[in-house]
């Protein structure tokens, strides 16, 4: 099973980045057909993404959660649109502050790291950059788009809502032809 670990964020500021991807979507010179929008009952804060996973270590890593447990919630600050892919965009994003709030997820992260090392499962060599994606460039976006994109994303104006984020979630993740289901497999406080 493929399983990830989700920030869970609060529903309103769920709903105001969603709001920023239509905002983007409805300037007449950005090329939405060629986005594959994130359903907003799809956008998540991936904590940590644990890819395929044998289907009995689903509750041994639920269980190494509760290393987190009650380590207290906080929040965090969208901050600004952007975009990874450089030249040709591949994913657009929203990112954070980097405040109070960015440094305690990123200590959760590394308490996530530790707690999932005790199972054999070794930390991600990758660095960790927070964000919630908007959308993802479909392949046949052509140059003319690619720079509308990028044109469109550059100007977008920075978002100034808090999310609080109380919980961590593991979460199985079933990627179908019509995009990604997610269901939660356990949920634990902070």
């Amino acid at each position: 099973m493929r399983l990830f670990v989700e920030a869970v964020l609060d529903p309103l500021a769920l709903d105001a980045c969603w709001s920023a991807g239509r905002t983007l979507a409805a300037d007449p010179s950005f090329p939405e057909r060629r986005i594959r929008w994130v359903a907003r009952e799809a956008s998540h804060l991936t904590l940590r993404f644990l890819g395929e996973v044998e289907d009995d270590r689903a509750p041994e890593i639920a269980e190494s959660l509760s290393a987190l447990e009650g380590s207290g919630g906080f929040e965090l600050q969208f901050d600004r649109v952007g975009r990874f892919g450089g030249r040709r965009p591949r994913v657009i994003w929203i990112g954070f502050a980097g405040d109070a709030g960015l440094e305690r997820l990123s200590a959760l992260r590394s308490e996530l790291d530790s707690a999932l090392e005790t199972m054999g499962i070794e930390p991600d060599a990758a660095a960790f950059r927070p964000h919630l994606t908007l959308g993802r460039v479909r392949r046949q976006a052509s140059p003319d788009d690619l720079a509308a994109i990028r044109a469109a994303v550059d100007r977008a104006e920075p978002l100034r809502q808090r999310a609080a984020v109380g919980q961590v979630a593991l979460v199985h993740s079933t990627l179908l032809t019509d995009g990604p289901r997610y269901r939660r497999l356990a949920r634990i406080d902070l």
